[in-house]
């Protein structure tokens, strides 16, 4: 048996159409599984998604839904629940941000942040819990502003550590019940995201130089590390938050 097939798996993943969601879905539905990529606004993405699902022979749709409403919540369980009636592996990659200094954040702020990062994250796997599989696994995607205080990253660094925390404890009450819950975090990647970001090449080469393998890791590097908690092979590990950045974090020119 191949402890990384992931045939006849059911795969969910939020924020799936594009930049990390999108390498995390074609990876896992290279595996095997059946992929159904979330989104909220962007229907061009969503529908180069479904082409480079039919180009690649890989079975799945989109869900269109706003996780900060009940409505949305719904939308993805009913989906899931109509094309397959039951969930293997929920990836929660949803996220926004506000990039501004603690000063300047106002409370709707960090409600929208934590909403869209934590809140919808609780909501939607409490709503998917009861057809999870028996040895299902739920993977978030965090990043190193959970425990680094980076500049202008308040909102989104404080949601990130409260997502891995509710991890933490979902993995600790559902453990009995066969789901393995774990988190991801990545070092800083070449997204849509970062390209919107005033200083995103000063960030970039601060990255590099810093990187013990002088470079930023890749969107498909990061799929592989959520493919493999994905899989058989990882059933042993739950609760655990696994770093994807290079090295850079424990580098000794890090600062």
């Amino acid at each position: 048996m191949n402890c990384f097939d992931l045939n006849g798996k059911i795969a969910l993943i939020t924020g799936g159409t594009r930049g990390l969601g999108r390498s995390i879905a074609l990876a896992l539905g290279g595996a095997g599984a059946t992929v159904y990529a979330g989104y909220f606004q962007n229907e061009a993405a969503a529908e180069t998604f479904r082409a480079e699902l039919a180009e690649n022979k890989i079975a799945g749709s989109t869900v269109k839904g706003n996780l900060m409403t009940s409505a949305g919540v719904q939308a993805y369980f009913d989906h899931v629940l109509q094309n397959a009636g039951k969930l293997d592996c929920l990836i929660y990659n949803s996220a926004t941000g506000v990039h501004r200094p603690l000063a300047e954040l106002t409370q709707r702020h960090l409600a929208t942040v934590w909403q869209v990062n934590v809140g919808a994250f609780h909501d939607l796997a409490v709503k998917l819990l009861p057809i999870i599989s028996k040895a299902g696994r739920i993977v978030a995607i965090s990043s190193e502003g959970a425990h680094r205080a980076i500049d202008h990253y308040g909102a989104i660094g404080s949601s990130k550590a409260a997502l891995e925390a509710l991890c933490r404890q979902m993995a600790a009450e559902w453990g009995r019940i066969g789901i393995n819950v774990n988190v991801v975090a990545p070092g800083l990647l070449n997204t849509d995201t970062l390209v919107a970001l005033p200083d995103a090449e000063r960030r970039k080469q601060h990255e590099v130089n810093i990187s013990p393998l002088g470079r930023l890791v890749s969107l498909e590097e990061v799929a592989h590390v959520v493919h493999f908690l994905c899989t058989p092979a990882s059933a042993g590990i739950t609760a655990q938050t696994i770093t994807v950045d290079g090295g850079k974090s424990i580098s000794g020119f890090n600062h």
